[in-house]
């Protein structure tokens, strides 16, 4: 066997085994979500779907599932709304304090989730807002709005500024241009964006843990909260469904847009 051939397969048994390291444990909680008993065990003894009913039977988790969608979902919301304008605007203008503005917008990243949480937490107090779903949401608002901004302003610098500059040349209105040409460009950049803001919305933990009450009890939270008093394989079917929800939501995307569209291949 020559030397390539020892090289692609030291490759892709490596890859291989990279692959097993990173799926295993998910197949493991899959596995244990369908586990009969109420113990966490693998391999189980025997096949139930008693802990998946149990999610659907428990207003907690059902509420606290709830709660975790329409956070996400109006984060995201708000986030395109702030965060497209601003890329257009940092991509497009070269004003003075301009770095110092994208800095300041994409500062979340740099600061540990945990700090920020206890910090939301003392400015809401200070200011007399209390804890309710709104403050929740203008937190995750935060935190959401650097993911879009990164990814609508890698595409938008990304852009030849001659094609709306041609667009106005040939008689469309500066919004027709940026509704018929610069828009459908940002496209990509948006929807990976909005991908990302969800999910790390969806997902968050060091935040909402300091900011929710029972009614506003996001999906993290409550299976934080579950696993501290009683670790039934109910936290693995949640997990399982959490799976589910996304393989079929990159099956959409892959259907409607095509993840090339998501690469920098696909971007130009």
């Amino acid at each position: 066997m020559s030397r390539v051939d020892w090289g692609r397969l030291g490759l892709g048994g490596y890859l291989a085994l990279l692959f097993f390291f990173l799926v295993a444990p998910l197949l493991i909680v899959a596995v244990v979500s369908f586990n009969p008993e109420a113990v966490v065990r693998f391999p189980p003894r025997g096949f139930s779907l008693h802990w998946f009913r149990a999610v659907i039977e428990s207003a907690t988790l059902v509420q606290a599932i709830a709660n975790s969608l329409r956070l996400g979902a109006l984060a995201t919301a708000i986030s395109i709304l702030v965060a497209v304008p601003a890329a257009v605007a940092l991509g497009r203008y070269d004003v003075p304090g301009k770095h110092v503005v994208e800095a300041l917008l994409l500062s979340p990243l740099s600061l540990p989730m945990i700090v920020l949480g206890i910090a939301l937490l003392f400015l809401y107090s200070r200011l007399g807002l209390g804890l309710s779903f709104g403050g929740l949401l203008a937190a995750h608002v935060v935190i959401t709005i650097p993911y879009i901004l990164r990814c609508v302003l890698a595409v938008y610098r990304g852009l030849d500024p001659s094609l709306e500059d041609s667009a106005r040349v040939l008689g469309a209105t500066p919004w027709r241009a940026f509704r018929r040409v610069t828009w459908p460009l940002l496209r990509p950049g948006i929807v990976a964006g909005s991908i990302f803001s969800f999910l790390i919305s969806f997902d968050n933990v060091p935040v909402s843990i300091f900011l929710t009450t029972p009614p506003t009890t996001t999906l993290p939270v409550a299976i934080l909260s579950q696993i501290v008093y009683s670790f039934e394989p109910t936290i693995a079917a949640v997990s399982t469904l959490e799976m589910v929800a996304v393989v079929v939501g990159l099956w959409l995307v892959e259907q409607f847009y095509g993840l090339r569209q998501f690469t920098a291949f696909g971007a130009q």
